[in-house]
């Protein structure tokens, strides 16, 4: 309900935000702002009480999941990374993969870290990319850690210079 509040006032300013710089209101504009605010404040409370007292971190609900990923990841090790550090998975209509490739290119040239290409046109590397529950590409594989979509560099070179 508060929430629905939170969305209701959002969206019966936002034809006045379109035309009204926020932070250039009038006297006049501030207080009605600041009016409307107080009433939402004073009739859900809860929305304060939520941002003062936020609930606990849940990360331990996911430990299990990124257990079974990694243990997943260590499996395929030696198959997907054959030694390299980073391995990149490539394939027809996406259209980021040349740009990927590209910078790991540069990478390897300028770190002297071999890459390992995989293209999922290939049954084998299709049927790994489905293990490992990737379906959008390009992604990077690391013996510790996946990550989707296009990587720029500077990203890439700070995980590869981890040990």
């Amino acid at each position: 309900m508060k929430s629905l509040a939170l969305a209701g006032l959002v969206l019966l300013a936002a034809p006045v935000a379109a035309d009204t710089d926020i932070f250039s209101l009038t006297g006049a504009e501030r207080r009605a702002f600041q009016a409307e605010v107080r009433a939402l404040l004073l009739d859900e409370p809860e929305i304060v009480r939520k941002a003062l007292a936020p609930p606990p971190y849940q990360g331990g609900v996911y430990a299990e999941a990124a257990a079974a990923d990694l243990d997943t990841l260590d499996t395929l090790k030696s198959q997907v990374l054959s030694g390299a550090k980073i391995a990149l998975f490539v394939g027809e209509g996406c259209e980021d993969c040349a740009r990927a490739i590209e910078e790991l290119q540069v990478i390897s040239e300028t770190t002297g870290q071999e890459f390992i290409l995989h293209d999922i046109s290939d049954p084998a590397v299709a049927k790994v990319a489905e293990t490992l529950e990737m379906d959008d590409l390009p992604f990077y594989v690391m013996s510790d850690r996946i990550l989707r979509g296009w990587m720029p560099a500077m990203v890439l070179t700070r995980y590869l210079s981890e040990d």
